[in-house]
């Protein structure tokens, strides 16, 4: 991994990183374990955040890796993108 690669992130960087891409626009208050799906997520996002999280953080998502549960929530995102990053 390129050590130009972000960190990890917690569920609320990241948050912060979907508003900051424009790839959904979150409140700022949205929660941990909100559900993203609800808040626009849908299959074409999916495909736009694939690609910005192997930009931004430098791990290979592959098709195995998205399933409505690793893709549901903020939380359940970061923790796929550790898991990736070990």
């Amino acid at each position: 991994m390129s050590s130009s690669k972000k960190d990890s992130p917690s569920a609320i960087e990241l948050i912060d990183w979907l508003n900051g891409e424009g790839l959904l626009e979150l409140d700022w208050d949205f929660p941990e374990d909100g559900d993203l799906f609800a808040a626009g997520l849908d299959s074409m996002a999916v495909m736009q955040v694939v690609v910005a999280v192997e930009d931004e953080y430098g791990v290979e998502l592959v098709p195995e890796d998205l399933s409505k549960e690793q893709l549901a929530t903020p939380e359940a995102l970061a923790a796929l993108i550790r898991s990736k990053r070990q």
